[in-house]
């Protein structure tokens, strides 16, 4: 094979991250902008609403509330027509509605025309700008995300930063019904501006895959974080409705530069934190927003008539702000997984409407009955009650069982009763328990009558009372030092205990459920794990339970030795034989050599060569996990991963020299183990004279925690100390080669393709190891 061969391009993943993103992300920041500009400013217009219609500032405050709970609500609706029609469809219906609402408003004869003009339509013109661009701006970009969304929600503060004393100064100079009508038609064209930029991500999911709402509220982590978020909201809107009247009613005339301060600062926190969400746990930031802007409320409660102390409270309260917008769809994706992410951020901004809804009309009573003192307090009290529910969502285990595609149950439907099959083999008495839901039954695939498809995987903790628990059970049995296992867990905890493989899991079941729906295979695709949650004994007993009778199980270890092909192998016998009924669990072969698996590899490699701007001689280090050399010995995991690095480096036309390295290693240290060690390999090519070098982890198919800390911190760190450059490919992921590579070996196991394509010198592995292939466990 030619080394000056280049892969298939996969056009939708070349996007990812792509310039075409920031596009998206500017459009995003311009809808936000208008929008919230005019929402955010109510609260300069607030008296004057009040005295011309004579009413209590509880019910004139009902305006904003309602619009907020509106558009809030909505977002469950514009956030699903998002995911399926794209935005721009989107907001422009949402551009409409909002000049129409507040043009409406402006003729308004009392207040309840006025409640239901600008709640209803600023309300939806908000739901259609917000959720679906935001939703859209997180599916554009992986390595960027946390940054993009913080630019993309900038808006929202920029918004309020010009929109306070701009409008202030038109309600001076016009009265407040001119300025609606002037804001109406000026907030329109920054919407249809908007719109032009406005594009759907690249992967779309199909609506088969998108969440249900009822699935969500099943969902005790999607439970705690709504209503963390829901007690939060109640009080981050009081300010901004009414800092303005707090000022007035001290005889000062500055409300609306404190307005435009929260804009401020929330521009900021989302830029700044937005920027740390990609370098920093993520999660802790989160919390830390949440605990700031309850905390901040006491410098407004002694603040008294300071206008010094107003400004650091606004400032404070309003970086807070906006970390807590910028973080919470990235949170959402890295908790929920980004298939149907519009439907999430919708779904879960609800309870930021019923806490918009209740929070300032509550607020204006307790500032008309009591003063602005108990009101303040209220709202600090609100605020830091959502803290501890934002530190249980963290530790909150993800749901145990994953299943995509068309055998999704309805939460609402009576039990299904089992009946036995032939092909169950078994006695047909009834399972040791029953599940709720309506199993459908999806149509077998090929002569050997395949019906679902199991993602097998090593697993990773959902939270930090996971970690230790998660390690006992992937060094059970092996003479794994105790400061190995601290040392791995403090790696974990910078994650806030969350494992990445857990969200590229899903990620990866995702897409290629939506492959075998594209190619007219409708069968579900579970999720089951070695180590941890969804464990793989219990997703057996589900499918059990759905009358599964064969499945195609895909591992997501590409080459076979004990650990990543035997081990395997008796994970899916014992789980079979401790299940009444289980499904027949066929593994599909290994697919290290597969064109789709090497086509993907080899255009990580592009990719990352074109970004550092790097030439195809420069030196390429491919890594995988690292064995006891007793191990090693019994199987040729070794040749394959040989014989694969040669395949890519054809593949993506690589000129300099290529090798195989090992990270991960563990176990004690008088135990020899495969090398040359990543780490040390990069010490001695700088001492050789090397200046740059390429690292890929062709042994690992996605970036989870090992390939994380392994690679990018030590052996960036290694490489930086020895004066080298590195640049990192990512690992195959959910690269379109790939899982069209996995669609096709689950079609092979079920008998639909008698082709097994194969690169290099190895040939297609076999369907079934033969006896003692992959040697037995050896015991470090």
């Amino acid at each position: 094979m030619s080394r000056n061969a280049t892969p298939p391009i996969a056009t939708g993943r070349s996007k990812i991250d792509s310039a075409a993103g920031w596009t998206v992300v500017f459009s995003a920041a311009l809808a936000t902008f208008a929008v919230f500009g005019v929402a955010y400013s109510f609260g300069v217009v607030l008296a004057e609403i009040q005295t011309e219609f004579g009413l209590g500032t509880g019910l004139t405050s009902l305006l904003f509330s309602i619009s907020t709970f509106t558009f809030f609500v909505l977002g469950v609706f514009t956030g699903r027509l998002g995911d399926r029609y794209g935005p721009r469809r989107v907001l422009l219906a949402g551009a409409v509605a909002f000049g129409a609402g507040l043009w409406a408003t402006s003729l308004a004869n009392n207040i309840w025309v006025g409640i239901a003009t600008y709640g209803l339509g600023v309300g939806f013109g908000v739901a259609c700008a917000y959720v679906p661009m935001v939703s859209a701006v997180g599916g554009w970009f992986e390595r960027h995300r946390t940054s993009a969304l913080g630019v993309a929600v900038a808006g929202i503060g920029l918004g309020q930063l010009v929109g306070a004393p701009v409008v202030k100064r038109l309600v001076a100079d016009y009265g407040w019904r001119d300025t609606y009508q002037v804001m109406a038609i000026v907030a329109t064209g920054l919407l249809l501006v908007a719109a032009v930029g406005a594009r759907r991500p690249p992967n779309v999911a199909p609506q088969s895959d998108l969440p249900s709402i009822g699935r969500l509220m099943h969902n005790r982590r999607f439970t705690r974080l709504y209503l963390s978020m829901l007690l939060l909201s109640a009080s981050l809107f009081i300010p901004i409705v009414f800092i303005d009247k707090y000022v007035t009613d001290g005889g000062g005339t500055r409300g609306a530069f404190l307005i435009a301060n929260i804009g401020l600062a929330s521009m900021l926190g989302r830029l700044g934190l937005g920027a740390l969400g990609t370098v920093l746990p993520l999660m802790r930031l989160y919390q830390i927003s949440y605990s700031v802007m309850g905390l901040s409320y006491l410098i407004w409660l002694f603040a008294d008539d300071s206008f010094t102390a107003l400004v650091v409270f606004t400032f404070v309260m309003g970086s807070s702000y906006g970390g807590f917008i910028a973080l919470s769809p990235a949170v959402a994706a890295q908790l929920f997984g980004l298939t149907g992410l519009g439907s999430v951020l919708g779904a879960l901004y609800t309870a930021a409407g019923v806490g918009g809804l209740v929070g300032p009309p509550i607020a204006g009573l307790l500032i008309d009955s009591y003063g602005f003192s108990v009101a303040i307090v209220a709202a600090m009290c609100t605020a830091l009650a959502s803290v501890p529910l934002l530190v249980a969502t963290a530790r909150t285990p993800a749901v145990p069982l994953e299943t995509v595609g068309s055998a999704e149950q309805s939460p609402t439907a009576p039990p299904a009763r089992r009946t036995p099959t032939a092909a169950a083999g078994r006695d047909g008495s009834a399972p040791p328990a029953t599940i709720s839901g309506l199993v459908t039954t999806a149509t077998a695939m090929g002569p050997r009558q395949v019906d679902s498809v199991m993602l097998l995987s090593f697993g990773g903790p959902d939270g930090p009372d996971d970690v230790m628990p998660f390690l006992h059970n992937v060094t059970r049995g092996r003479d794994v030092p105790s400061e190995r296992l601290t040392d791995v867990a403090r790696q974990y905890m910078r994650h806030d205990g969350v494992s990445p493989i857990n969200a590229q899991n899903r990620e990866l079941l995702h897409a290629l459920s939506i492959e075998l729906d594209r190619r007219g295979h409708e069968i579900p695709c579970y999720w089951g794990n070695r180590n941890w949650h969804p464990l793989l004994g219990d997703t057996v007993r589900q499918m059990a339970l759905e009358d599964r009778n064969h499945a195609a199980v895909v591992t997501t270890s590409a080459f076979s030795s004990y650990s990543g092909c035997g081990q395997y192998n008796e994970d899916l016998v014992q789980a079979a034989a401790g299940t009444p009924h289980a499904p027949r669990l066929t593994r599909v072969r290994v697919y290290g050599n597969h064109p789709g698996f090497v086509g993907a590899a080899a255009h990580r490699i592009r990719e990352a060569l074109d970004g550092a701007r790097l030439g195809s001689g420069v030196h390429t280090l491919f890594t995988a996990h690292s064995l006891p050399l007793s191990m090693a010995a019994a199987c040729d995991y070794e040749a394959q991963l040989v014989d694969a690095a040669e395949n890519v480096a054809d593949l993506a036309g690589l000129a300099g020299h290529v090798e195989v390295a090992y990270q991960s290693r563990s176990g004690p240290p008088h135990v020899r183990w495969l090398e040359p060690d990543i780490n040390d390999r990069l010490v001695e090519l700088a001492r050789q004279g090397c200046r740059s070098v390429l690292v890929m982890p062709l042994g690992f198919v996605s970036d989870h925690m090992e390939v994380i800390v392994d690679l990018d911190t030590r052996a960036r760190a290694t490489a930086s100390r020895a004066g080298l450059t590195m640049v990192r490919a990512p690992a195959v992921g959910t690269h379109p080669l790939f899982v069209a590579a996995l669609a096709d070996l689950v079609e092979e196991t079920a008998g639909l393709r008698d082709d097994r394509p194969t690169l290099g010198d190895l040939g297609p592995r076999p369907d079934v190891c033969a006896a003692g292939c992959c040697g037995i466990r050896t015991r470090a």
